[in-house]
């Protein structure tokens, strides 16, 4: 609960500053942080004060990023970034 009562307090208060200081109105919180019921909760009630509209998938959909790399995907492929079948993953690669 201590964890979690600390990455919400970074988290929420330094998203929604970033969201005024650019003039965004809308935000999402995704993968794994997505699926803890305080930060969901955290996240709803600094969006409300704020008045920014909240995008949370369903928590049953939060344990899983292969299903948002999935959708993801989808959308690369509808827009046409395709790669050849040539091409690899390298999990140790520099950047």
């Amino acid at each position: 609960a201590s964890f979690t009562k600390a990455v919400s307090d970074s988290l929420v208060p330094r998203t929604m500053m970033a969201a005024r200081e650019l003039g965004y109105k809308k935000i999402v919180v995704a993968g794994g942080v997505a699926a803890n019921s305080r930060i969901r909760a955290d996240f709803k009630a600094a969006s409300e004060a704020a008045g920014c509209e909240l995008f949370v998938p369903p928590l049953k959909l939060c344990g899983d990023n292969g299903a948002m790399v999935g959708a993801q995907a989808y959308y690369e492929y509808l827009a046409g970034n395709v790669a050849g079948s040539d091409l690899n993953a390298y999990a140790s690669m520099d950047l």
